[in-house]
């Protein structure tokens, strides 16, 4: 087990106005990090971005702050499950939505980031790629130990950790990400434990 990364992007500090609000709204949820370094990652990848894709990569998966969302059972269930990806999707661009809204956000458009974050499992068109891309990048990054967690906890099998790993990897179809993402897939395996035999 190596704990030197083999990729990284550089850290993006969050840019003034409605960004910065994102990046504090965000920072309770216990995998702040994970939604920083997806921004740091979509700006790697896109170094343009506007703030629509800025934004919805910082704040993809803020459902999982909120009680009441859906539930994944790590032992039993696919992590290409729809019955999980979808409400997951869906109630996160929702409550991003619903912030935006009650903010002064006149230059932002609201419904472009509930699209992207709507999308960032699965992808899709004008940017959805990208912070899909971005998501899988910092998932390897800064949650392979959560994922090594599950197969020492026995929450799931390293089999099932590395069917993780390579799902969060496999998705990825922007080709500036291939490489680094296929970096942090081998040091992210090599993060799970051994099963004891």
């Amino acid at each position: 087990m190596t704990s030197v990364l083999p990729w990284t992007a550089p850290e993006v500090p969050a840019a003034s106005g409605t960004e910065a609000l994102a990046a504090e709204w965000v920072r309770p949820y216990n995998q702040a990090h994970h939604l920083a370094r997806a921004r740091d990652w979509l700006v790697w990848l896109v170094p343009d971005a506007p703030a629509e894709l800025r934004i919805a990569a910082l704040t993809h998966d803020i459902e999982r702050m909120f009680p009441g969302g859906p539930a994944l059972d790590h032992a039993t269930t696919d992590w290409d499950s729809p019955f999980y990806l979808y409400p997951h999707m869906l109630r996160s661009a929702e409550i991003v939505g619903f912030w935006l809204a009650g903010l002064d956000t006149a230059s932002l458009d609201i419904a472009e980031v509930r699209r992207l974050v709507g999308l960032h499992e699965v992808g899709g068109l004008n940017g959805a790629d990208e912070v899909q891309a971005a998501d899988s990048l910092s998932y390897l990054e800064t949650l392979a130990g959560l994922t090594a967690s599950w197969v020492s906890s026995g929450s799931c099998s390293r089999d099932k950790g590395i069917a993780k790993l390579t799902y969060m990897a496999g998705r990825v179809r922007v080709p500036a990400a291939r490489e680094p993402v296929a970096a942090l897939l081998e040091w992210a395996t090599g993060q799970l434990p051994e099963e004891d035999r």
